[in-house]
């Protein structure tokens, strides 16, 4: 074997080893992207389920508020009735723990078409388009609506409106 196609074949392996070496860095890389693809997916996958049992379970716990807030005066201490409320607290603690947020606009507060459903239009001491009454509070999951808050849009007091719109309101 001549002493040139030593140093030829040196060359040779080094090429081989240079490129075996970024192809394993690659299928690296790429198992690296596939672990973080899965990973996410599997939080969406959990993140849908909650949504969809929240979405079943919120309007029984509003109606568990409303039954709270309209407790008889006479009830206020009977032991079974704390117990109840309890339990909505309870809930509400769970909900917290799953990273679901009870959120509720205050009246006064700008109306946002992103967190909040308007259900009506209503002639209020506050600014117009703002928030008047609030029905149903709203849930988040991170910075995700669950569900937006309802509520009653203020469009001013009777005598800031303009005669059309006064008419509107009418109908």
């Amino acid at each position: 074997m001549p002493k040139s196609e030593k140093p030829t074949k040196k060359i040779l392996k080094k090429d081989q080893i240079a490129d075996l070496t970024l192809t394993l860095q690659r299928v690296q890389a790429d198992f690296e992207n596939y672990k973080k693809r899965v990973a996410s997916e599997r939080q969406d996958l959990l993140n849908n389920a909650k949504l969809a049992v929240l979405a079943d379970l919120l309007p029984a716990l509003d109606n568990f508020d409303r039954a709270a807030m309209h407790l008889p005066e006479h009830l206020q201490n009977d032991p079974w009735a704390q117990g109840m409320s309890y339990v909505g607290t309870q809930l509400e603690q769970i909900l917290d723990e799953m990273g679901v947020k009870k959120f509720s606009p205050q009246p006064g507060e700008i109306f946002d078409h992103n967190r909040m459903d308007a259900l009506e239009r209503i002639v209020s001491d506050h600014p117009p388009e703002t928030v008047a009454e609030v029905l149903t509070p709203g849930y988040m999951i991170a910075d995700r609506v669950v569900r937006p808050a309802s509520v009653r849009v203020s469009q001013g007091k009777q005598s800031q409106l303009s005669p059309d719109e006064s008419k509107e309101g009418d109908k």
